[in-house]
């Protein structure tokens, strides 16, 4: 099935990475974008290939021959475009995170349902092969019990004032909700379901109005724990990911391309991973999706989920107590 795209706010992420894989993927199509600025409309869909502009979400959703919208804008403008786009009968992929918090994530999840559309959030590191490997292990025991499992997510990648990313009323939060929502989504994908959390958050070298930098530690219903630290101002670590359990271990780190380290009955093995679009691989499963070909990966449950974790971390570094999710 051939899905014919709107792209909702053609920001950073749609320009390099979303609006490329659209183009790139085999069933779907890069039929129209909306941002609000119409000259920058109108250039950015003569970049991309788009057959039409809009300047509003109420005009791009009434076009008729659309199929599905990728919404990109500010969190806090995820909730109600969904919303009006499911009722428009379109399918919807949502940037992560969800919404702004656990009420607006329920309504899209109740609006996609009544109306009968595919939502989708966009948590990428399901889609790569070597994550999905690693879930096989899991799921097939080849480390035992999962006992510890670490997740560090940090970017130099200072703020100016304007950027909305640290106006919490338009983020909903800093560092754990922009970067960790995926550390948070890849746990409970291969380990389980988190029940409990306890974070730290803070602000000390740009004194944001949202958390710098983060660290949460997460323990699972299976009794295994987690760990994952964010930072907007902190310099990357070349590890992506660490499991370790009773029987193995996996290490997923960067070196000149990602690799893959496991220790499973005491034999050692470096896996290369090639590179891979996981938006396009995303736009893909997708549309399979939606002809009912495959059963969705990720979903706006998913999110959900997401969102009652991290709202359990920012209780918890607000009041210095373990929070149950």
């Amino acid at each position: 099935m051939n899905l014919k795209w709107g792209v909702i706010g053609a920001g950073s992420v749609a320009q390099r990475r979303a609006m490329p894989a659209i183009n790139k993927a085999i069933n779907a199509e890069l039929h129209a974008l909306m941002s609000r600025d119409e000259v920058r409309a109108k250039q950015l869909a003569e970049t991309h290939g788009a057959s039409k502009y809009y300047t509003s979400v109420a005009d791009l959703i009434s076009d008729t021959e659309l199929d599905a919208v990728y919404i990109s804008t500010p969190v806090y403008m995820h909730c109600e475009p969904t919303i009006e786009a499911a009722e428009n009968g379109l399918h919807i992929m949502c940037d992560k995170p969800m919404a702004m918090n656990v009420n607006e994530c329920q309504r899209m999840i109740d609006a996609c349902s009544s109306n009968g559309v595919q939502l989708q959030i966009c948590f990428l590191f399901r889609f790569h092969s070597a994550f999905q490997q690693i879930k096989g292990w899991i799921t097939e025991g080849r480390l035992g019990r999962v006992v510890q499992a670490r997740m560090p997510f940090m970017k130099y990648v200072p703020k100016l004032p304007s950027d909305w990313h640290i106006d919490p009323s338009k983020s909903g939060g800093g560092s754990l909700i922009d970067l960790g929502v995926h550390s948070i989504d890849l746990f409970e994908y291969l380990i389980g379901e988190v029940v409990e959390v306890s974070a730290f958050c803070n602000s000390v070298i740009h004194n944001y109005d949202v958390d710098e930098t983060a660290m949460l530690m997460m323990r699972f219903k299976n009794g295994g724990q987690a760990v994952t630290e964010t930072s907007f101002t902190a310099v990357g670590s070349d590890q992506i990911l660490e499991i370790y359990g009773t029987d193995g271990s996996v290490v997923v780190f960067n070196d000149d391309g990602w690799k893959v380290k496991t220790i499973v009955d005491g034999h050692r093995q470096v896996i290369g991973s090639q590179y891979e679009d996981l938006f396009q691989l995303q736009f893909e499963h997708f549309a399979r999706c939606v002809s009912g070909d495959e059963q969705p990966i990720v979903s706006g449950y998913d999110g959900l989920q997401n969102m009652k974790i991290v709202t359990a971390a920012y209780e918890s570094a607000e009041n210095k107590k373990v929070v149950f999710v």
